[in-house]
């Protein structure tokens, strides 16, 4: 794939203007937050699982995608662990620290960037890297997560929620009725193009509704940045060092598109996952408000550092 330069920068236009858009619905007051409570719920249970389902439906699943799952699992362990030594150099004693290091917000941050400046037709390549990504969020975060907040937990209910998402759903039976070679038996049936069809229009709504929520929630406090910077910054560092691991030595070696080095770079330089705020311990509010700030801190960069990244792929690419 041949990316322009100048087509690009184009492509942030659009991006800027939606977030910017957001932001104006919460400082005029436009909508409440319960409003965007109520259109995140649409978008993670209908309009994203319809853009991974639609583009799962075209990826011919190979033996080598296991590999890059399987890498992408290990990598979030290995920052989870730099999560836990490098806790003292952060100053802070406290147990959600950590696990800010590991996990990204992948579906209300990754995947619409990664389509509004590189096209549906490229979330595949990112979408694959999100199952090790989605396996580690599930078994191990969130594990983590509930311990902290209710004591031990069962993986078999971990396991249930896993399968159980829609997320994970859309993903398996895009790659079912892909393997199966549904598309290609039923393509002459106009009730299956129907469907396809309305599948097709939810998932265009996926990028602007969140490009709006992003914009929306976008807030964090200067006067309490210096520990929310100190995290997002060597969260950062560790993270490219491993996304450059992966992705220069391993999906190199398997000669795969480069298109997954894209992929895994504008991954690892995503923010933690915005879930993490909900599973703390009631009584923690205080850590709170420096896990939001880390969010909301991180988001920024992270949307600065993916117009670099992808300025730099539009050259390196050429």
């Amino acid at each position: 794939m041949e990316l322009n330069f100048i087509a690009i920068l184009s492509k942030f236009i659009p991006v800027v203007v939606l977030m910017g858009i957001g932001y104006y619905l919460r400082v005029k007051t436009y909508i409440s937050q319960n409003t965007v409570n109520d259109i995140k719920k649409l978008v993670v249970n209908i309009a994203l699982p319809a853009l991974l389902f639609n583009s799962f439906l075209n990826v011919n699943f190979q033996v080598n995608y296991l590999y890059i799952i399987i890498m992408v699992f290990l990598g979030n362990l290995i920052l989870l662990f730099t999560g836990y030594k490098f806790k003292g150099f952060i100053g802070v004693d406290d147990e959600y620290v950590p696990l800010l290091f590991s996990g990204f917000e992948v579906g209300m941050l990754g995947i619409p960037l990664f389509t509004a400046v590189f096209g549906i037709e490229n979330v595949k390549y990112i979408g694959i890297i999100d199952i090790g990504h989605e396996i580690y969020i599930w078994f191990v975060l969130l594990g983590i997560l509930l311990t902290l907040k209710k004591g031990k937990q069962s993986y078999k209910q971990l396991a249930r929620s896993f399968i159980t998402s829609p997320i994970i759903i859309a993903i398996l039976m895009g790659m079912v009725f892909n393997t199966a070679g549904i598309p290609g038996l039923l393509k002459n049936i106009y009730l299956y193009n129907g469907i396809i069809d309305s599948i097709s229009l939810l998932s265009n709504i996926t990028v602007p509704l969140i490009l709006l929520i992003i914009g929306f929630e976008l807030d964090f406090k200067a006067n309490s940045v210096r520990l929310p910077l100190k995290i997002s910054a060597l969260r950062l560092i560790f993270a490219v060092l491993v996304a450059g691991l992966i992705g220069f030595t391993f999906v190199d070696f398997l000669k795969l598109n480069r298109m997954y080095v894209l992929a895994l770079m504008v991954m690892f330089i995503l923010p933690p996952p915005f879930i993490i705020p909900l599973f703390i311990k009631e009584d923690k509010d205080k850590d709170k408000s420096y896990i939001y700030n880390t969010l909301s801190l991180h988001s920024l960069i992270s949307i600065a550092a993916f117009m670099a990244v992808s300025l730099l792929a539009s050259i390196m690419f050429l």
